[in-house]
């Protein structure tokens, strides 16, 4: 995906909290509580993590990479803009961040359930190698899926 003019990715601050937070709520909450714990990950001094801004102003969208264990912790777009690109930019952007910080390859789990999750991950390049039950917070199986980089 092209990034329209006027829109950009880069490094999420403390003022992404609120959004960070409040999107976390909204496209999570199945899953569990995460709208306290994914802004954490985001002032982790071992994690990266970048926003998509819209016409310049506006963020529709987050991820977070754990530079410890390479792993794709979170990555979530505003419901109204899914499926336009974003989240391959934020993907792109943190592959990108991780090959430049010697990163070989990265993972990330997502839920077993969530096939159109599952889609979007298999179609950037990752793969299923496994499963872990009782993964989320309320109890759903994750399974896990990795790409060299």
């Amino acid at each position: 995906m092209d990034v329209a003019q006027g829109d950009f990715v880069r490094p999420a601050t403390d003022a992404d909290l609120n959004f960070v937070r409040g999107l976390s709520n909204k496209v999570f909450s199945v899953f569990g509580d995460y709208d306290e714990m994914v802004p954490h990950w985001i002032s982790n001094p071992e994690c990266v993590s970048a926003v998509y801004i819209k016409d310049g102003t506006r963020p529709l969208g987050f991820v977070v990479l754990s530079l410890a264990i390479g792993e794709i912790l979170a990555i979530a777009v505003t419901p109204e803009s899914q499926r336009s690109g974003i989240g391959s930019a934020l993907l792109h952007y943190m592959e990108f961040m991780a090959i430049h910080r010697g990163l070989k390859m990265l993972t990330l789990h997502t839920a077993q359930e969530n096939e159109a999750a599952q889609a979007f991950f298999v179609k950037a390049g990752f793969e299923v190698i496994g499963d872990q039950d009782n993964y989320y917070p309320k109890g759903q199986t994750a399974l896990v899926m990795s790409k060299v980089i």
